[in-house]
């Protein structure tokens, strides 16, 4: 129909142009008027604006017409004969409810009209009226009519859209729930693990007191020297690259430790074939041993000597050695038992060191793992906690920690913004200010990343990195106010790397700044934020230069 606006779109592509579509299949109206002359000129009017139009002359006849056709609108006169155009409309709206209705009539009155309306009337047309008053009346209701039509749809399509989302919602936090409680679980399991570790026999103790290989071993060699009052030991492991060769990792009584690092054959010499059969030998007299190489047999100032393997159940880890007792006495079987009875010890500690390392390692991917999903979500952060660790390490290097204080900062720089997993991400990609409350909750994040590493035995060092990786050195920062020397030189190191990632990485309120820019950004804070010390040394590392130069290259 010419007169009916285009089809409108909304909101997702959901369009109702099914809407509009039948409006332009609607039209087919009963005019009602006891005036035949009336009637139909009302009827040619319509039927010039395409509407298919019928007409009758009765209130009876229209209420029969009406109850057996498909008819949109009914247009009554207000005065007929048998009962009123408003007589007609009640019962034609019982019959269906949903039909329009306009009332036309010669004596208009306030009475009238509000009568109309009270009875549901969708206009009120007085006579004379002219074909455009009579079109344009006609379309009104119509549209008004679709015009409901289409926001009822809309409302309705947006309630099942938020059906859906809030059962999306509810499912989405069922999984985080569900993954918390497995998360929380496996924790617990493997906090429990490590303290099973540490609850050792008693009689291991002094063995099993050192969870790193080297000085595992270095305790088990003293210990060994110590009891059976000998000159000279070794331990022999298998080759990490070489699964065919022994190499001795520790040894005591040998000058300047000339045979450390000395490469065996499996299945060669003494160790290589107690490598081989993974049974002990006491050796009585070198000399006659013919599984000793010629030049070896020089090396030793008794007769005397043990040898025995390293393993734990099927698994083999090497082989230990003694020469040489202080007395200058061959060894007996009692000697060769205790060695057998400290191997079996060692080997023990080694499995555990071993473990132990594995538990470590998985641990903390684990919560790392927690700390990079939490970043995936974030574009803008993607990546971050992994730069921090390079920066961090690029200043450790330059003011000579340990390797061991180098290890518990990577591990902190690693894990720094995992207490942000309990912010909602609305919050954290906010891109104007944080309100007061909001801010509070991000202030919170260092002590609950220290509440969720707590439990983890091997993070304690680094727990007090994470909670103070927003302390300033004016003593300005959170949580806890440290200034000066109370705030860590790792913490102090972690806090310049934070910054100096946030200052050159995308956010999502602002663009990367450039390197130099960044320094010169850090300088202004140095003796605020950050220690002058460690900024003099972070500025003139290689890591910064190699930034440099790479953001240098970007720009171009």
């Amino acid at each position: 129909m010419s007169c009916w606006r285009p089809s409108c779109i909304f909101g997702n592509g959901k369009i109702f142009t099914k809407v509009r579509t039948e409006m332009v299949e609607l039209g087919k109206i009963l005019v009602v008027d006891s005036e035949p002359k009336t009637c139909n000129a009302i009827k040619e009017l319509l039927m010039r604006g395409d509407y298919q139009v019928e007409a009758c002359f009765s209130c009876s006849e229209a209420l029969r017409l009406v109850k057996n056709n498909d008819y949109h609108m009914v247009i009554a006169d207000l005065k007929m004969s048998g009962f009123d155009g408003l007589e007609l409309i009640r019962k034609a709206k019982k019959i269906k409810p949903e039909i329009l209705t306009i009332i036309v009539t010669g004596c208009a009155t306030v009475e009238s009209a509000v009568s109309s309306f009270r009875c549901g009337v969708d206009d009120y047309i007085t006579k004379p009226f002219n074909s455009f008053e009579l079109q344009k009346g006609v379309y009104q209701v119509f549209e008004k009519h679709w015009t409901e039509r289409e926001n009822r749809l809309f409302y309705d399509e947006l309630r099942r859209e938020n059906i859906q989302l809030d059962f999306q919602k509810r499912l989405l936090a069922k999984k985080i729930r569900i993954a918390g409680r497995d998360l929380t679980a496996a924790n617990k399991k493997l906090v429990q693990k490590i303290n099973e570790m540490a609850t050792i026999d008693e009689i291991s103790k002094v063995v099993t007191s050192e969870l790193s290989v080297d000085g595992l071993l270095n305790l088990c060699l003293k210990q060994m020297n110590e009891k059976l009052k000998v000159k000279r030991s070794s331990i022999m492991l298998l080759s990490d690259d070489r699964k065919d060769e022994l190499m001795v990792k520790i040894c005591q009584g040998y000058k300047n430790d000339q045979i450390l690092g000395k490469v065996q054959k499996v299945g060669k010499g003494i160790a290589g074939c107690v490598a081989i059969e993974k049974k002990p030998v006491l050796v009585r007299d070198v000399s006659r041993e013919h599984r000793f190489q010629i030049n070896q047999k020089a090396d030793y100032i008794t007769n005397s000597f043990i040898s025995v393997p390293l393993f734990l159940d099927k698994k083999f880890f090497g082989v230990m050695n003694v020469t040489d007792k202080i007395s200058g006495e061959d060894f007996f079987e009692s000697d060769l038992n205790f060695l057998c009875t400290v191997a079996n010890q060692i080997s023990i500690a080694l499995e555990n060191a071993e473990l132990y390392k594995a538990i470590e390692e998985n641990c903390f991917n684990t919560v790392k793992f927690l700390a990079n999903v939490l970043e995936a979500k974030d574009f803008y952060t993607s990546g971050h906690s992994q730069r921090v660790s390079e920066y961090a390490s690029s200043i450790a290097d330059l003011v000579g920690v340990s390797s061991q204080e180098k290890k518990t900062l990577n591990h902190a720089a690693q894990l720094h913004d995992i207490g942000k997993v309990g912010i909602p991400e609305l919050i954290l990609n906010k891109p104007d200010k944080l309100d007061e409350s909001e801010f509070k909750m991000v202030q919170s994040h260092p002590i609950v990343g220290e509440s969720i590493v707590e439990p983890l035995d091997f993070l304690k060092e680094a727990k007090c990195l994470i909670r103070g990786h927003h302390e300033s050195f004016d003593g300005s920062g959170y949580p806890d106010k440290l200034g000066g020397d109370e705030i860590p030189i790792l913490t102090k190191i972690m806090t310049i790397a934070d910054a100096f990632d946030a200052i050159t990485s995308k956010r999502i309120y602002r663009s990367p700044k450039k390197v130099d820019d960044a320094i010169l950004e850090l300088r202004r804070m140095s003796g605020v934020q950050f220690d002058p010390s460690l900024i003099d040394a972070f500025a003139s590392s290689e890591i910064v230069k190699i930034k440099s130069d790479y953001q240098a290259l970007e720009y171009c």
